[in-house]
C-alpha cells in the first residue's frame, strides 16, 4: 500500500504580474469613447484632487479657500452625525444637497468622510455588464495556457455586433501570428463560452453549437444541420427526408427545433444602432506633403490635472500622518489616470499614422480596394506588441472619405489574385456585393456562378466561401432572391 503523507518542497518559477497602474492603462486603452467619458466623469467625482485643465471642476467638487483649514476642522464636527454606512443612497444624496445649499461665504473643506459618502452614492448605481466584460471574465477563468488565452482575447476582439467571429482560423492565425492549429483549438474553446453560440463563424456552426449545448447532438435536427445544410437552405425537404429515411412529420419537428435556436448569440448585449459614436481618428489628404495623414480627436475627454490648491495644502506640511496618507493615495490615483490617458492618446495617434500609410488604396479608391493588413503589420511599424494594437483598435472608430468606419474592420487577411497581387477578405466581400447588386433579378446567380464571376476578375474563391461571405452580407441564396 502506498505511503500517504504530507511533504514540503521549494519551487522557483517566474511569473508576470501586472501592477494596478498597468491594468488601468490597458483597460482605458481598450475603452470606447462613451465608456471613457463615463470613467473620467466618475473619477472627477470621486477624487477631489482631480480637476479639468481649463479651470472647470467636477459638478460635485467644491473649491478650497486661499488659506485652507486643516482637513476636518469644520466638516468633521458633524461627521459623526452623518449617514450611517447602511443608509440608502437617498440619504447620501440629501446630504450633498445640504452641502450645496450652504452659505456662499462659508468655507467647505473636503474630508475623508465626504469621500466615503460619495463612494457609497456611486457604488449604489447598477451598471449592466457588457458582452466583452462577460467574455473577459470567462477567458480569465479558462483552464488554458497563457498562449491560448491571448488567442481567446484576439477572438473576442474580432466578434461582430451579433456575436459571430469574422473570418476563419487561417485568417485569425495570420493576424495573430500563431499556427492555424492553435487558432482552431482556441476557437473551439471560445465556442464553449456563454452566451451559447458565441464565436460561431456562420449560422450552420451556430445551430450545431447550440444544439450540442442542449444535449441534442444525436437528434435529427443536428444531423440535418451537419449533413444536409445546403438542402435545408434550399428547402428541399423531400430530399432530406429520403436521405435520412424519416417521415415528413419527423422532419417538420426537426426543422421546427432548428427554427427555435437563437440566431443572434449576442442578442441581449446588442447596442442601440442609433448610439452616438465619437471617431478617435480622422484621415485626410495633406496637400503640403502629398500624403494621407491622421488627426486624433479627443475633445470628448477633458484634459485633467492635479488641483493646485490641494498641491499647496500638501506643501504646507501641516497635515496629520493620516490625512497626508489619504491625500498621497488620491495623488497617486490622479497621476495614474492622467498618465494612462496620455499613453492612450499617444498609442492611438501612432496607430493612426501607420494606418494612414497602409490604407492609401482604400482612401483613394473605396472599400473594394481595402488592402490586406494585419495587426502584426501595424505593430511592427510602430514598435509595439500586436496585443497592444488589438486593445487600442477595439471599439474605436475613424472618419474617412468613405464614412465613419470601425478601426477593427481595416484588418483583414488576404487572398492571392491571378495578377500576382492580393486582395483582402473585406475587399472580396465588397466585389461580391457589387456583383450581386447588378445581377439580373429574374435569374439571380448561384454561389457556383458567383465563384466563376469572381474567378473572371482574378479572384479564386471556393463556393463554400462565397456562401459564407454572402451570409455575412445578409444576402439570401439565389432561389430566395428571384423576382418574377
Amino acid at each position: 500500500m502506498a505511503d500517504l503523507g504530507f511533504s514540503q518542497y521549494q519551487r522557483l518559477s517566474q511569473e508576470q504580474t501586472l501592477s494596478p497602474q498597468i491594468i488601468r492603462a490597458l483597460n482605458l486603452l481598450q475603452a470606447p469613447s462613451m465608456d471613457l467619458q463615463r470613467e473620467v466623469a466618475e473619477e472627477l467625482a470621486k477624487n477631489p484632487l482631480l480637476e479639468m485643465e481649463d479651470g472647470g471642476m467636477s459638478s460635485l467638487e467644491t473649491p478650497l479657500p486661499e488659506n485652507p483649514e486643516m482637513p476636518g476642522a469644520r466638516a468633521r464636527g458633524n461627521a459623526d452625525a452623518g449617514t450611517p454606512d447602511g443608509d440608502a443612497p437617498d440619504a447620501a444624496r440629501d446630504d450633498w444637497r445640504e452641502r450645496d445649499d450652504a452659505p456662499l461665504g462659508e468655507t467647505r473643506v473636503w474630508t475623508r468622510d465626504d469621500d466615503e459618502r460619495r463612494s457609497r452614492l456611486f457604488n449604489s448605481l447598477v451598471e449592466h455588464a457588457s458582452l466583452r466584460d462577460m467574455l473577459d471574465e470567462q477567458i480569465a477563468l479558462a483552464d488554458v495556457p497563457e498562449s491560448e488565452r491571448r488567442i481567446l482575447s484576439g477572438i473576442a476582439d474580432r466578434l461582430d455586433e451579433k456575436g459571430f467571429l469574422e473570418g476563419d482560423a487561417d485568417a485569425l492565425a495570420t493576424e495573430l501570428g500563431v499556427p492555424a492549429a492553435d487558432a482552431e483549438k482556441a476557437i473551439a474553446t471560445f465556442q464553449t463560452f456563454d452566451p451559447p453560440g458565441i464565436g460561431a463563424r456562420d449560422l450552420r456552426e451556430l445551430f450545431m453549437i447550440q444544439l450540442r449545448r442542449n444535449g441534442r447532438e444525436k437528434s435529427l435536427a443536428f444531423r440535418v444541420v451537419s449533413e444536409a445544410y445546403d438542402a435545408l437552405l434550399a428547402r428541399k425537404f423531400g430530399a432530406i427526408a429520403d436521405k435520412f429515411g424519416v417521415s415528413d412529420s419527423a422532419l417538420r419537428d426537426a426543422v421546427a427545433e432548428i427554427a427555435r435556436v437563437n440566431r443572434v448569440p449576442a442578442k441581449d448585449f446588442v447596442a442601440d444602432e442609433n448610439r452616438e459614436v465619437f471617431p478617435d481618428l480622422t484621415f485626410y489628404f495633406d496637400e503640403k506633403t502629398g500624403e494621407w495623414a491622421a488627426k486624433s480627436n479627443f475633445d470628448y475627454v477633458p484634459k485633467l490635472r492635479i488641483s493646485p490648491a490641494y498641491k499647496a495644502l500638501l506643501a504646507q506640511g501641516k497635515l496629520s500622518p493620516k490625512d497626508r496618507a489619504y491625500f498621497s493615495e488620491k495623488t497617486r490615483d490622479a497621476k495614474s489616470l492622467i498618465n494612462a490617458l496620455d499613453e492612450r492618446r499617444r498609442t492611438i495617434e501612432k496607430i493612426g499614422a501607420a494606418l494612414a500609410k497602409f490604407l492609401r488604396p482604400f482612401f483613394e479608391k473605396g472599400p473594394a480596394a481595402l488592402p490586406s493588413l494585419t495587426m502584426a503589420d501595424v505593430a511592427a511599424e510602430i514598435g509595439m506588441h500586436e496585443t497592444t494594437v488589438s486593445r487600442a483598435v477595439a471599439n474605436k472608430y475613424a472618419e474617412t472619405p468613405w464614412g465613419v468606419r470601425e478601426l477593427r474592420k481595416f484588418f483583414n487577411a488576404s487572398l492571392p489574385t491571378d495578377s500576382g497581387g492580393s486582395i483582402s477578405n473585406a475587399g472580396v466581400r465588397e466585389v461580391l456585393k457589387e456583383i450581386l447588386e447588378n445581377e439580373p433579378s429574374a435569374s439571380p446567380l448561384s454561389d457556383e456562378k458567383l465563384a466563376e464571376e469572381l474567378g473572371r476578375r482574378g479572384i479564386r474563391v471556393a463556393r463554400r466561401t462565397i456562401a459564407k461571405y454572402r451570409g455575412m452580407l445578409g444576402i439570401p441564396p439565389a432561389h430566395l432572391r428571384r423576382k418574377f
